[in-house]
């Protein structure tokens, strides 16, 4: 959809306690850049260990019935080693915890997450999620390998605080030093691309519903992306349930260095897909990378 907004006007930025950002509030580039503040040291202490265990993840992803399945030859997801600049999102949505799934992406502060819109924002409550930290790498059996790091901001194209449009649903964060260290000096990131066109072989690594992988591992898949829409991607692959939004489509995936080039986060039409092997991400263009670039 991608409504363009008519003012232009400077970077907004929301106190920890407000629940609702203005549609009007605009920047340049045609980008609504809304940043929003938050209490790293108490976002700290909140998760806990059995917190983190005990989150689950939001959404219908994977529940709704499908009487014809997927297509012939749909590849499955596979229970992945885990990549350590891809993490799991935690965050209060005023009613319990829950996670999705971010990555560390290189900017010149080494600070910035990428996640989905909808795991950072309510847009039919119009409020800002709670406590969102970022976990690297994370698993049951070494919950905190790198550590937990807290959002510090949040950034949004006001589009989709405004009014849900599905083709800004992403979002970035800068999170805190922890040690005295950024996070990506320590894990690594995967690098922002942008207008890649459609046709593109992508892995895509996240954090499924628990009840399908009791592991609490990351997934991982491969396969060639496909155009839904003038600006919405697609890509199939069984096992993407609830809790893979925000996974990152990774293009050039190195192994040893576990990154490779961003060109999308699962999200999107159907807040990604209604299907568990059909997943959607806003094409990412000059919007995201204009967004990308007020991260500080």
């Amino acid at each position: 959809m991608k409504i363009r907004p008519l003012l232009h006007g400077a970077l907004l930025t929301a106190s920890l306690f407000s629940l609702a950002v203005p549609a009007a509030a605009a920047d340049t580039d045609t980008v609504r850049a809304v940043s929003h503040d938050q209490d790293t040291a108490q976002t700290a202490a909140y998760w806990t260990v059995a917190r983190m265990a005990s989150a689950t993840s939001e959404g219908t992803k994977g529940k709704t019935p499908d009487l014809a399945g997927p297509p012939a030859g749909t590849p499955s997801s596979k229970r992945s080693g885990g990549s350590k600049v891809v993490g799991a999102v935690f965050y209060h949505n005023g009613s319990g915890d829950h996670y999705c799934t971010g990555s560390v992406i290189h900017t010149m502060g080494k600070n910035a997450v990428l996640t989905a819109g909808h795991c950072l924002y309510d847009t039919n409550k119009h409020r800002y999620f709670s406590n969102i930290a970022f976990v690297p790498d994370y698993n049951t059996s070494r919950p905190r390998p790198y550590g937990v790091w807290p959002v510090r901001r949040m950034y949004l194209d006001g589009r989709w605080t405004g009014h849900g449009d599905p083709d800004l649903d992403f979002g970035f964060v800068s999170v805190g030093t922890v040690g005295g260290r950024h996070i990506e000096n320590v894990v690594g990131s995967n690098k922002f691309r942008a207008t890649q066109g459609f046709h593109r072989w992508v892995t895509v690594i996240g954090y499924p519903q628990k009840r399908y992988y009791h592991a609490d591992r990351p997934i991982q898949c491969s396969n060639w992306t496909f155009k839904h829409s003038t600006f919405q991607q697609g890509f199939d692959c069984k096992g993407y349930y609830d809790g893979t939004s925000g996974s990152p489509w990774i293009i050039n995936y190195n192994s040893h260095t576990q990154s490779g080039f961003v060109i999308g986060a699962l999200g999107g039409f159907q807040a990604g897909g209604a299907y568990d092997w059909r997943s959607y991400s806003a094409v990412f263009d000059n919007d995201a990378a204009t967004l990308l670039a007020k991260v500080n």
